[in-house]
């Protein structure tokens, strides 16, 4: 059986760039970028025929007693037969993606062609309600939770004079 379901998907994601420079030889560099997606699938319904010319003969709608949820396990119990015995279940399909990333960058140029680099990148993903709105979901899903921290340290030293 293939099953399919209308989709219900919100996603919010903006890129956050700043400079500032300290002098000629010396700046500090921010990136950012939340992301967060989450859906909501409904309308449960199964191919019964995907070549069919009208767009309403392809499949056939699950709908009443034919689709059950059980929160407990999160699962969606289907009896397509209506005889009162499950057929099969398939697992809750909603989501709710989240995930930050970010860097930090002080850049400076010690001598003409020479620079030394120190970098903090931080990254965090994470999983959260389907049910909650978007931007509360990114406040406690990422920010309260430990992220992925590394450090760098990058130097270049110009030979030629």
């Amino acid at each position: 059986r293939y099953i399919t379901a209308s989709i219900d998907q919100k996603t919010f994601n903006m890129s956050l760039r700043m400079n500032y420079t300290i002098s000629p030889n010396f700046t500090i560099q921010y990136w950012g970028q939340p992301f967060i997606s989450k859906a909501q699938y409904s309308d449960f319904k199964y191919i019964t025929n995907s070549l069919a010319k009208n767009y309403e003969e392809r499949f056939e709608l699950l709908e009443g007693a034919q689709v059950a949820y059980e929160a407990a396990t999160s699962h969606y119990h289907i009896d397509e037969d209506m005889d009162g015995n499950v057929d099969y279940s398939i697992g809750d399909p909603d989501f709710n993606f989240i995930q930050f990333r970010s860097n930090l960058v002080a850049r400076w140029e010690y001598i003409p062609g020479s620079e030394l680099f120190l970098v903090w990148s931080q990254g965090l993903t994470n999983s959260g309600d389907p049910t909650e709105s978007l931007i509360p979901s990114l406040t406690d899903n990422v920010f309260k939770n430990k992220a992925n921290n590394i450090f760098l340290m990058k130097f270049t030293y110009r030979f030629i004079k």
